[in-house]
């Protein structure tokens, strides 16, 4: 390491500790400094150390995690950007304490706009795609420019082997013929069809083929646009599947069970979607010669983080933290309120800030109607579009009183206290779920 980069390291070390000291988030700051004195921090940072990056629009933060707690099983030194700051500056922080002649492994998530600039300075190993959704549109625009961010860091990194969700259309256009590459899908036995009659779900993204733009039929729909697809015209569809669940044994809002051949795992997480990232963490250990007993207990024993299934205890409430961003994860999460039977109380927060994405249209794509099949003794919202959130839950009509409006800096606490339901869900965006975090003292 030059000597630049040792005393520019050292600095960052020490805004962490400062940082630290004071209570304050350390995730990025000292990163995002790093970074400013030295545009090559990065790539001295990352000497013996083998890189994992997993990237996509939803399920990054959950699939690190997997992935982290699989290969501790197997590895003694595996560093990540646990938090879930993803951009350049988290990732510096992250390394900051990477020793020198050891090896490691760093297990990174990136996010899908940033894939390029990091890969400039990094090369990553592996690439996990998770899925490619319509998010923050006034950043990323539509899907197909979103896929294109992503293939361009890929241009830095041909060597790297790429896995992918197999169940997503995009994911097998031919552009990513040239690289080293293994799928991922669901094809649970008990749903899939006989022969291609499905259709994607309502207002899904991807529902067009990326060769010929005809509609793409489907034998299962697993939620949105994937599942296992085939284009009547062209006959585009779905690539060779390494990894497949072939069955789901049991699906709870806390605990999945599935097969992968003859193989059972169990995760202690809810949703679909969680079903995915674990699959997604399982093939890359596949791929990386770990065995069924470590995949089994690194997928078994990770627990819920930060603002994804978030259970926290509150008085006498059980209070429950989702992060919400787009109309995919959203209408996952709605899923996961579905399966439980109890009653509900509802909280929740939307921003605009440039984190959250300004435009807040995206909630008129989500299916907060489902919500009608539940018990939901009241309903509270908050953020800087209270007003949209609560006009969007009205017109849902799935509360016959009056929804109420809070500041939930002042009075986050007292709300949910007040609930009156033991069972509280908080749905919230990036930015309202940060500082939740730091008026709850959570961070």
């Amino acid at each position: 390491m030059s000597l630049k980069s040792k005393v520019v390291k050292n600095i960052a070390k020490f805004i962490r500790l400062g940082l630290r000291i004071t209570k304050h988030k350390a995730t990025s700051l000292p990163g995002y400094i790093a970074y400013k004195l030295d545009k090559n921090i990065l790539e001295e940072l990352s000497s013996n150390t083998k890189f994992i990056f997993v990237t996509g629009t939803n399920g990054k933060t959950m699939t690190t995690h997997f992935i982290s707690n699989i290969l501790r099983q197997h590895y003694s030194r595996v560093y990540t950007n646990e938090s879930g700051s993803n951009m350049v500056q988290g990732i510096i922080t992250t390394l900051l304490d990477n020793p020198k002649n050891i090896e490691t492994v760093a297990v990174l998530e990136v996010d899908e706009a940033n894939l390029e600039r990091i890969a400039k300075f990094l090369k990553a190993d592996y690439v996990v795609f998770t899925n490619i959704f319509r998010d923050q549109m006034d950043r990323f625009g539509e899907i197909y420019n979103i896929f294109d961010k992503i293939m361009q860091g890929m241009e830095e990194m041909p060597k790297a082997k790429i896995i992918a969700n197999g169940d997503l259309p995009i994911f097998a256009y031919e552009q990513m013929d040239k690289y080293d590459k293994v799928y991922y899908a669901i094809r649970d036995k008990n749903q899939i069809q006989h022969d291609y009659i499905l259709d994607a779900e309502n207002n899904s993204d991807g529902i067009l083929c990326p060769r010929c733009n005809s509609i793409l039929k489907y034998k299962l729909v697993n939620y949105s646009s994937l599942g296992d697809f085939t284009c009547p015209n062209c006959n585009f569809s779905s690539k060779n599947i390494k990894y497949e669940i072939n069955e789901l044994v049991k699906l709870e809002s806390n605990f999945s069970k599935f097969m992968v051949g003859a193989e059972e795992y169990e995760i202690s997480v809810g949703g679909l979607y969680n079903i995915y990232n674990a699959l997604a963490a399982l093939s890359l250990a596949k791929e990386m010669g770990l065995s069924y007993d470590e995949i089994h207990e690194g997928l078994k024993t990770q627990k819920n983080v930060f603002g994804r299934q978030e259970n926290l205890k509150i008085a006498d409430k059980n209070v429950i933290i989702n992060l919400v961003k787009n109309p995919t994860g959203l209408n996952q999460i709605i899923e996961l309120i579905l399966l439980n039977k109890k009653d509900i109380s509802l909280i929740c927060l939307l921003n605009d800030n440039y984190a959250d994405g300004l435009d807040v249209s995206w909630i008129y794509d989500s299916h907060y109607e489902k919500l009608k099949a539940m018990d939901i003794k009241d309903i509270y919202v908050s953020g800087t579009r209270s007003f949209d959130m609560k006009r969007r839950l009205e017109i849902a009509e799935i509360f016959d009183s009056d929804i109420k409006e809070f500041d939930y800096e002042k009075d986050i606490v007292e709300i949910i206290q007040s609930c009156k339901s033991k069972n509280v869900y908080i749905l919230s965006t990036y930015t309202a779920m940060l500082r939740l975090r730091e008026v709850l003292n959570l961070l």
